[in-house]
């Protein structure tokens, strides 16, 4: 057995649910006094699938196409990438890992490498991760699917229907966690057998090195 274990970044290790709700709620503003509950309508309508200019579309919001194309622009600026915080499991589940000998990677889909190993140092995520993976987002999926191939892990953990099609084809072990940018009804809806809430479940599935 290949004992490694893959992990995407934003929405399984970082909540970036802040960051994306004010990015969003920072230009809306720019343009008209918006109500902030919208921002959770909009958040609720991603997690059920939508992209961001379609959830924009289903709460009325105007100039939608021109917002999302702003919203992608700034989505990476530092000043925001601050809003950025780990999940409290996160850093005892790559620990636990360590301490029992499990090689980690993280492979993410991010326009900037900069912000990454930035948010990793950050976070002290480098403490246990051995290899950082960035792929293009404009690639996702067949980026992931080519390194998962490599790395043939023990398990990939993620939060979207990118990383599920991306490990649904090499016969992963794929666990996808309804925390992060896809809601529990989403992701089940797309078949995925094996979903969490959290990390906590990584002490009882895996042991030993």
């Amino acid at each position: 057995m290949n004992s490694t274990i893959v992990f995407d970044l934003d929405g399984t290790l970082i909540n970036c649910e802040n960051k994306q709700k004010f990015v969003l709620f920072s230009i809306i503003n720019g343009i008209e006094n918006a109500d902030p509950g919208i921002i959770n309508d909009w958040w609720r309508l991603k997690r059920d699938g939508c992209d961001t200019k379609n959830a924009l579309y289903k709460i009325g919001i105007p100039l939608a196409e021109l917002i999302s194309q702003e919203w992608s622009e700034r989505i990476e600026n530092f000043n925001w990438c601050y809003l950025d915080k780990p999940f409290p499991d996160s850093i005892p589940a790559l620990e636990f890992l360590k301490i029992n000998c499990l090689r980690t990677i993280i492979l993410t889909a991010r326009k900037s490498n900069l912000q990454v190993y930035q948010a990793i140092k950050r976070f002290g995520f480098d403490n246990f991760i051995d290899e950082v993976i960035i792929v293009s987002p404009g690639e996702t999926v067949s980026a992931k699917k080519r390194y998962l191939k490599k790395i043939n892990p023990t398990m990939f953990i993620g939060d979207t229907e990118s990383d599920y099609f991306a490990s649904v084809d090499l016969k992963i072990q794929f666990v996808a966690l309804t925390r992060g940018q896809r809601s529990y009804k989403f992701l089940k809806n797309l078949g995925i057998e094996h979903t969490e809430n959290d990390l906590q479940f990584i002490e009882s599935s895996l042991s030993g090195c």
